[in-house]
């Protein structure tokens, strides 16, 4: 079995990672952070038999995105599981905070989470297996003053889950779809 995270470098991405490198899963982490990656990579490999690799991505980036997905089918064939991890949030008031980081932030969090979606869940209905977890935020279930983009940007990725999990339901495909929505350990 193998998974891809995105977002591994470092929170629920890096724990997922070591969760199912237990579970004798191979793993393909990938993130912008090469340094934080190859120390997972090491820790994993030394207490684990599964195999890691890495993948360096800005998954902000459509092209980066696509890539990914070329290499991993490429090396690998495809995937089993596909943990879309990758996102930030951006804090303060909606009129001050800059709009590239913003736009980057909807590029992460919604655009690549979509694109990673959409191209390995035609493989996984294709073969009639296979898991995604996309992870959204219990902030997707309410207005966020101040994280106003945020708390959009994990609506979407719920919204979107729910709606194609009733698609894959309405086939009956063996291909599923969950969503993680964790409360922030800030609150």
């Amino acid at each position: 079995m193998i998974a891809l995270i995105t977002g591994a470098s470092s929170g629920i991405g890096r724990d997922i990672a070591r969760y199912l490198s237990k579970l004798g899963y191979d793993i393909i982490i990938t993130a912008r952070n090469e340094e934080k990656l190859v120390n997972l990579k090491q820790e994993l490999d030394q207490n684990n038999t599964c195999k890691t690799d890495i993948i360096l991505a800005d998954l902000s980036k459509t092209e980066e995105c696509k890539r990914l997905y070329r290499q991993v089918k490429e090396q690998y064939g495809g995937i089993d599981l596909l943990i879309n991890n990758a996102g930030f949030g951006v804090f303060g008031e909606f009129t001050q905070t800059s709009l590239n980081k913003e736009l980057e932030m909807i590029d992460t969090n919604i655009k690549a989470m979509h694109i990673l979606m959409k191209l390995f869940l035609k493989d996984m209905t294709k073969k009639n297996s296979g898991k995604i977890l996309n992870v959204a935020s219990i902030a997707g279930f309410m207005p966020g003053p101040l994280m106003g983009a945020y708390y959009a940007s994990k609506s979407y990725i719920i919204k979107i889950s729910q709606a194609i999990k009733e698609e894959l339901k309405k086939s009956k495909s063996k291909v599923t779809i969950s969503i993680l929505c964790p409360r922030s350990s800030k609150h």
